[in-house]
């Protein structure tokens, strides 16, 4: 299965940067591939949430489904695991976040993905390492502009 670990300097602080990955509805806005987020349910520091993104790989494009649930630790980080999905095997990770001081943080995205059968493993692949700077630097921006 596909791993992947990166981290990023954030010039936000620590709660700050939570506020931006907890904002699970407002993913849309700030990722392109993501079509649609919205919270399903939540109940203490739980929560799930169903997500649409569009897969563009080479010629290969493709609408996911997906329901992942978020256990929240502020100002920590979050943690996730697969609940369901039309394509999407496995998707189970982390954002863990440390305090650098001076209003900054370090944000580390891990990530463990696989998807269906039908699905070639280059995309997995390319979805775990390849997009994952991009996708940290569209959380990096969202969090150092609001």
């Amino acid at each position: 299965m596909p791993k992947a670990q990166r981290s990023v300097v954030v010039n936000v602080p620590p709660d700050k940067f939570f506020a931006v990955i907890s904002d699970f509805d407002s993913y849309a806005k700030f990722i392109p591939e993501m079509r649609a987020a919205h919270t399903i349910s939540a109940s203490g520091n739980v929560k799930r949430v169903a997500f649409e993104i569009e897969v563009a790989v080479l010629a290969f494009k493709k609408r996911v489904h997906y329901t992942l649930e978020f256990t929240e630790s502020p100002p920590a980080g979050v943690t996730w695991r697969l609940v369901e999905s039309d394509t999407v095997k496995a998707n189970n990770g982390s954002w863990s976040l440390r305090d650098l001081g001076s209003g900054k943080t370090e944000a580390t995205y891990a990530i463990e993905l696989q998807l269906g059968a039908l699905v070639p493993k280059a995309v997995s692949t390319f979805l775990a390492e390849q997009s994952l700077p991009k996708l940290l630097e569209q959380f990096k921006g969202r969090a150092e502009s609001l």
